[in-house]
């Protein structure tokens, strides 16, 4: 991810790893979607509250959380709530992801 993350939000993002892939491997029609949709929810809640240690670490979890979101959803849209906040953030992270 780029950063040094503290043990405790290393530790929530492998549990939400694990339950965004046990979503993943849901469908819609399956008996188990809903429980693992939840799951996931949940997991990822926990990351996003999770406080953190330094600016760095805020910038790496907003970075992994914008991952999952662009993978659950698209690309964030401007003309959506909050969704000039999204692209910014968007554009920053991916900038400074790109080699200088």
């Amino acid at each position: 991810m780029g950063c040094s993350l503290s043990p405790e939000l290393s530790s929530l993002i492998d549990a939400h790893r694990v339950a965004f892939e046990t979503f993943e491997a849901t469908h819609e029609d399956d008996e188990n979607f809903l429980t693992a949709s939840r799951a996931e929810d949940l997991a990822r809640y926990d990351v996003a509250l999770r406080p953190c240690v330094s600016d760095a670490e805020f910038v790496g979890k907003l970075r992994y959380l914008l991952e999952i979101e662009r993978s659950l959803w698209g690309d964030p849209e401007f003309l959506t709530q909050f969704g000039s906040i999204a692209v910014a953030v968007q554009e920053y992270l991916d900038q400074s992801a790109t080699p200088q």
